[in-house]
Formats: structure tokens, sequence, C-alpha cells
């Protein structure tokens, strides 16, 4: 809408993408005319293991009322048909700033759009806190209980130890022994 105003003109921009090998050919025509318009292109970037490719025309006032063609040349193109695709007339598709409907629709969206974060966001810390409550009571079972037998005055690694001494020593040495 601004660019319409301020210059008196409009842009069209046809995004290519998802086409391999890289070689296209891009031109812009009036929809039933034959004259091939001047356009600009950007260049083929590649994206994975496919290409993408950008133009955009710019159409004077007096034309802004007529449809426009992006015609796509490519090897990949069934039938190798060159590929249509329309444009139509920027003055059609325009929407008045001031319109109610326009924006309560935009309104709606934006508060369906919010109230679905926001239950994301409150799912999300629901099922953290139940995780979190979670592993506290296992951590307190698992380390926090007792265990099943009385471990006080065990300790088999004294027995042992001890029993590989007195094995070793005389029974005189027996008696002495600290325990």
């Amino acid at each position: 809408m601004a660019e319409i105003k301020l210059h008196k003109n409009g842009t069209y921009l046809c995004l290519l993408e998802n086409f391999y090998p890289d070689v296209i050919k891009i031109d812009w025509k009036e929809k039933n005319g034959k004259t091939v318009l001047e356009s600009l292109q950007g260049n083929t970037m590649k994206t994975k293991d496919t290409y993408m490719k950008y133009t955009w025309l710019t159409v004077p006032e007096k034309s802004m009322d007529k449809e426009h063609k992006c015609i796509v040349k490519h090897e990949k193109n069934k039938g190798r048909v060159d590929q249509e695709i329309i444009f139509h007339s920027v003055n059609k598709e325009l929407t008045p700033i001031n319109s109610r409907k326009g924006s309560l629709k935009d309104e709606n969206e934006t508060l369906r759009l919010q109230a679905m974060n926001t239950s994301a966001y409150y799912t999300y810390i629901l099922l953290l806190l139940k995780s979190v409550i979670y592993s506290i009571i296992i951590t307190y079972f698992l380390l926090g209980r007792p265990a099943l037998c009385d471990l006080k005055g065990f300790a088999p690694w004294v027995h042992f130890s001890s029993l590989a001494i007195v094995t070793k020593r005389s029974t005189e040495d027996i008696e002495n022994l600290p325990f």
C-alpha cells in the first residue's frame, strides 16, 4: 500500500523453491500479453539438495489493474511445458486499512495463537513439575529409606579382615586382638 501511494507503482514477488538442477529461466508477462517485461532476479541459492531463486516485477500505476504471470522454464517441468504463475491485479487485492472485518479476523487469529502458546507453556510447566516430584519420590525411596535388614554392627569387610589376621597369627596373639 505504502509503495503504491508513495512511488505510484507496485511489486510482484515470485519465490521458486525446491528445484534441481539450478538452471532455470524466469520471465514476466502480462496475462494475455506476448511481450516479456523487464524484471529483476536474485541469485540462485543452494538449499540442502535443491535450489531456490526469487524474482520481482515492478509495475507502473497504469499497469496495476492488469494481471501478470511469472513464466518458469525448467527441465523438470511436467511435459517440458512452461509453468505459469498468475498474479492478480494489485488494485483488486487491496483491502482498505480501515476495514473492521479484516482487523477482527487478524485480532481473533492473534488471540487464538496467544491462547495456544499460553496453553503449551502451562502444559510444559506442569509436565516439568510432575517430573521433578516423581524424581524426588523415587530418590527418597531408593536412598532415603532404611535398608530392609539391620546393618548396624554388620561390616563384612571387618570380619573378613579379622579372619585373615587370625589365620596368620598364633593363638597367643588372638587374645590381644582389639575386638
